[in-house]
């Protein structure tokens, strides 16, 4: 969610249209005009830290790029870990960790989805 800026208020978040609560609140902030405002309300005191946290996250896995890309990638490596502990919901950073680490299933016959789910589930569970 955004403000009058255009500033972002409301960290992103995973949609799922068979949660009918999600679904009821994004059909009544696009229906209503005033919604925005109580949900900017409702969330002011939290959505700080989270922008800001997503923010470093993003730098980090901006640098972690960068540093690849100078051939570093150890230190790529822990730019991403340290974003990812940041955002760990994060899916893009999972899956340039992942395709570092195991080129593999990325690169020579296709994306393996089924590995990605299965390695997603690993990693939630060691939380």
């Amino acid at each position: 969610m955004i403000d009058e800026a255009g500033r972002l208020v409301k960290a992103p978040f995973s949609v799922n249209v068979q949660d009918r609560k999600t679904v009821a609140m994004l059909e009544k902030w696009l229906s209503d005009p005033g919604y925005n405002e109580v949900l900017r309300n409702d969330i002011k005191s939290s959505s700080k830290p989270a922008i800001e946290t997503n923010a470093e996250a993003a730098a980090r896995f901006q640098l972690g790029l960068v540093l690849l890309e100078g051939g570093k990638k150890d230190e790529a490596m822990a730019e991403w870990r340290k974003a990812l502990a940041l955002d760990p919901n994060n899916w893009i950073i999972h899956k340039q960790i992942w395709a570092v680490e195991h080129p593999d299933k990325f690169y020579k016959e296709g994306v393996d989805y089924g590995w990605q789910k299965a390695q997603l589930e690993a990693e939630k569970s060691q939380r």
